[in-house]
């Protein structure tokens, strides 16, 4: 069984912590695109709120892998109230690049204390963060060059179905 020090173990379950906060963050965006019937917006955060969760647990297994114990953490209470897509769309982009800047000090850690293990088990996190801010900064991207929320509420609906399709291609 690998050994992480109380150091790492400390680090790890702030991250379980950062990535629940996020999956709460991503809910009460989804739900607040829901009331404003924007389905195919809400429809992404949903799934981006359950990816997030994912990525908690992913952490939680890890150390009950390694016989640490894993901290469910309370977390603060999301904003409910936005004015539009774009401030959704824009704090995402910061929370995303907020846990990039975590994961890279996690990898920073690892790497200070000779942890091999959860260096590998990081660089998952490392590459899974290059994608997170691509795609929020894409959608930013799409919600700038648009006239109207319907336009991007569009794109998403394809979005959405070209990612379903790919996924029933793939099994």
């Amino acid at each position: 069984m690998a050994m992480i020090n109380d150091t790492m173990t400390t680090a790890l379950n702030d991250q379980v912590r950062r990535e629940f906060q996020a999956a709460q963050n991503y809910l009460a965006m989804a739900t607040h695109l829901d009331g404003k019937s924007l389905e195919s917006l809400a429809a992404f955060f949903y799934r981006q709120a359950d990816e997030e969760r994912e990525h908690a647990m992913k952490l939680v297994q890890y150390l009950l892998d390694v016989g640490r114990s894993p901290s469910i953490p309370a977390i603060e209470c999301p904003q409910a109230d936005f004015c539009g897509a774009k401030e959704i769309v824009e704090a995402s982009l910061a929370q995303e690049q907020s846990v990039t800047q975590a994961i890279h000090e996690l990898v920073d850690e690892a790497l200070t204390a000779k942890d091999h293990s959860t260096y590998q088990f990081l660089l998952w996190f490392v590459d899974e963060q290059v994608e997170e801010e691509a795609t929020f900064g894409k959608l930013l991207d799409i919600i700038e060059m648009s006239e109207n929320v319907l336009q991007v509420e569009h794109y998403v609906r394809h979005m959405n179905t070209a990612e379903a399709a790919e996924g029933e291609g793939g099994e």
